[in-house]
């Protein structure tokens, strides 16, 4: 897995490797630009000509740096400077005086006349860009003469390649704060930044170069608590399946949902269920629909529940002789949100010691009471997408999508649950804090009961003996790359009841 940094992180890091492990920033430097350049080469290897753009800090060392090398490399470069001279300082006034020497022809550009700017960039026409303004160390939005900046490289039509992070961008947020010079690659140094990783700021980054520069790992690693998970991490995850095993030994689970018009929902989380593994699969639904959910999917077993004058779940009946056979429950896709409905809920909450998944009508039963599943006897897992977690938290979807992975976290500190925040780059949250980036996934994804399967899919490995982190991980990682798949197929909504198969296909991908 990857460490996923803040600024204050990286400065940590970069500290510890300069002042206790005696590693010159110049040299940290220097690994940054050569592997800025190396990037630059391999992604665009017809460019010819390159404008760098450089600020005052170290990030503009870094530009100065790789002015050096493109120019050795044969590249015809140019750099604008956007700070006088007497502001650049160490390391970065190094850098420029070496650039300078080499023979870069370097342009320093008065505060607020962006005339230089626009004369480059028309007579010039470089066939790159290098944003070398900021760097991570931006911590408020754009304004005035870079605010103009941005728009006018933005416009350009020239692809620009971001040094460390696209300017306009914090490192430690995936906001966007207002203006930033949109990038087709970003070259970052030491391992990811937060707004390289999450929406919506990822989506303005382009594609990602990831730079060793020298840090060790355990210093980069040293008070990570955000991860993104690499296929490798995911494919040690998958449960192990004998030749000799059968259906008694991959676990029995229990999806309980389902109500008139909605009884798709636990059928597709079933076959799901079987999909991922799960030895028996039995849905608990009001018997009205029993039926139709048989119908649905006939390799689950069925069980009827009472139901109310509406058809939906009207309380436990016969249920609990059912439940000491099973190994994990799904509570929630399609089951209503009536007052039978939540009885039923709260009285399975409070003697139930397996793993329980809840998702759909179960969380918005929940809504505004988090800290009440403090109290269940087993381990539970949450999968909300941004309004359901948003009425879990008594706030807005849009306060939500502005700061996920902290809504996330509140969610599972609040509820002590595993938090499976769905959306695109899908957040993993445990109580502690510590969260994982899921990075499969996309608008395939898009449509009606695509969460239901995920539920199935989870509380499949959760029946095999998963702990809820490792299931939620693996199963979060295989849904969203059978939606991947499933895209190449669909070219625009992929049907849930087809991604049972593409999940298969995820499977066999990494298992191999």
């Amino acid at each position: 897995m990857l460490c996923i940094h803040d600024a204050e992180g990286m400065r940590e890091a970069d500290r510890h490797t300069i002042e206790d492990l005696g590693v010159p920033g110049i040299v940290l430097m220097e690994n940054a630009a050569t592997g800025l350049v190396e990037a630059i080469l391999e992604g665009y290897p017809e460019a010819e000509s390159a404008l760098i753009l450089c600020g005052a800090g170290n990030n503009g060392g870094d530009g100065f740096a790789a002015a050096r090398h493109l120019l050795i490399r044969g590249l015809d470069v140019r750099v604008l400077l956007f700070a006088p001279e007497n502001r650049l300082k160490g390391d970065s006034l190094l850098n420029f005086k070496a650039a300078r020497n080499f023979g870069v022809p370097i342009e320093i550009v008065p505060d607020e006349d962006l005339g230089a700017l626009d004369e480059t960039v028309g007579t010039f026409r470089p066939d790159l860009i290098i944003d070398s303004l900021m760097g991570t160390g931006l911590s408020r939005p754009l304004g005035g003469h870079y605010q103009e900046i941005a728009e006018k490289i933005n416009e350009s039509g020239i692809p620009c390649i971001a040094t460390d992070v696209p300017t306009g961008l914090q490192a430690s947020s995936a906001a966007i704060p207002g203006a930033l010079i949109e990038a087709e690659m970003t070259v970052t140094f030491g391992g990811l930044k937060r707004c390289l990783a999450l929406p919506p700021a990822c989506e303005y980054c382009g594609d990602i170069v990831i730079v060793d520069i020298g840090i060790p790992p355990a210093a980069l690693e040293k008070s990570c608590r955000l991860w993104w998970v690499e296929e490798e991490d995911v494919a040690l995850m998958l449960p192990q399946r004998p030749d000799s095993g059968h259906k008694g030994v991959f676990g029995h689970l229990l999806v309980i949902g389902g109500s008139p018009g909605k009884s798709g929902a636990v059928s597709m989380a079933a076959d799901s269920a079987i999909v991922g593994g799960s030895g028996l699969v039995t849905m608990a639904v009001p018997a009205p629909i029993l039926e139709s959910v048989d119908l649905g999917c006939t390799e689950a077993m069925g069980f009827g529940l009472p139901s109310d004058k509406k058809g939906c779940i009207g309380g436990r009946g016969e249920l609990d002789p059912l439940l000491s056979r099973m190994s994990a429950l799904v509570i929630g896709p399609g089951m209503g949100t009536g007052i039978p409905a939540r009885q039923f809920l709260e009285d399975l909450l409070g003697d139930i010691e397996l793993p329980i998944l809840l998702d759909a009508d179960a969380l918005n039963l929940m809504a505004g009471r988090l800290e009440e599943l403090r109290n269940c006897p087993g381990q539970l897992v949450l999968t909300p997408h941004p309004g359901e977690l948003a009425r879990l938290l008594g706030t807005s979807t849009e306060d939500v999508l502005s700061d996920r992975l902290a809504a996330a976290r509140e969610a599972a500190s609040v509820s002590r649950a595993l938090v499976v925040a769905k959306s695109y780059r899908t957040i993993i949250a445990e109580p502690s804090g510590e969260a994982w980036v899921i990075p499969t996934g996309n608008h395939h994804l898009g449509t009606g009961g695509s969460g239901d399967v995920l539920s199935g899919l989870i509380g499949a490995f959760l029946a095999q003996g998963l702990e809820e982190q490792r299931a939620a991980i693996l199963g979060s990682w295989l849904h969203g790359r059978a939606g991947e798949l499933g895209g190449e197929i669909f070219p625009a909504a992929l049907p849930a009841s087809r991604l049972p198969g593409f999940i298969a296909e995820a499977w066999m991908e990494i298992s191999g």
